[in-house]
């Protein structure tokens, strides 16, 4: 019983330290989605921690709307950035399946995507 309660992932309220912006929250929450899943977190906690990154997702999407215009259609950027806001959408839109073991696998997919659009938010934000 003490390894289920060790491995059980942290509520979002719980990951903010004290004085943290926005992008490290993101960060901390993707961490926690993650972990190794050897023995799965509570449905609940898997339930919560999905719609925190769905919350972080919506407007990474957004801002990546409004620099995919940057480049033309045609462009290997264009594409590619328009892939990655595709499946972000396509995340933001799942469930989380049937149970819990499904619901463990799409919270990390939704992780990596909400990691991967952050990167790219970021990347077109510093050139």
């Amino acid at each position: 019983m003490d390894a289920t309660r060790a491995d059980r992932l942290p509520l979002p309220g719980q990951l903010r330290p004290a004085a943290t912006d926005g992008s490290d929250q993101m960060q901390a929450d993707i961490a926690a989605a993650l972990r190794s899943t050897i023995v799965l977190p509570p449905y609940d906690d898997v339930l919560r921690l999905i719609d925190t990154l769905k919350g972080h997702l919506g407007p990474l999407i957004e801002q990546a709307e409004e620099h995919v215009q940057e480049h033309r259609p045609g462009e290997v950027a264009w594409y590619r950035e328009h892939a990655q806001i595709d499946n972000a959408q396509f995340q933001l839109r799942a469930g989380p399946g049937d149970g819990l073991v499904s619901a463990a696998r799409r919270l990390q997919t939704l992780a990596r995507s909400v990691q991967q659009l952050h990167r790219q938010v970021r990347h077109q934000e510093v050139a």
